[in-house]
């Protein structure tokens, strides 16, 4: 059974076509490395996230292959240009045991 893995994405700085946003990509991953043990000894399977995709109304902005080295909640920051007409940033990640995840978040341009 697939364990329910929460994630979320919010962007800093203000939502104006042409203006520049950070945005920010929270996930409640468990990022096992595969090096720990628990406290009988037995070593922690590792289960990262090995792919991640961001997408800009579709387009493809950025692809991360990360390794080890991200820690849990795994975190991700971002810039991007906002287009005239507002849109979709999704962020869709793929893990070693094979789970995914998608979270998308509408850019609602400021009056």
């Amino acid at each position: 059974m697939a364990m329910l893995v929460l994630s979320r994405l919010s962007f800093s700085g203000e939502v104006r076509p042409g203006a520049t946003v950070e945005a920010r990509w929270l996930c409640n991953h468990p990022m096992e490395t595969g090096f720990r043990v628990d406290d009988a000894g037995q070593r922690i399977p590792r289960h990262i996230i090995t792919q991640v995709q961001c997408r800009l109304n579709g387009e493809l902005i950025l692809q991360a292959t990360p390794g080890t080295g991200w820690s849990s909640p795994a975190y991700l920051a971002f810039s991007l240009v906002v287009p005239a007409q507002g849109g979709t940033v999704a962020v869709h990640w793929l893990d070693d045991q094979g789970q995914q995840g998608r979270v998308e978040q509408r850019l609602v341009l400021a009056p």
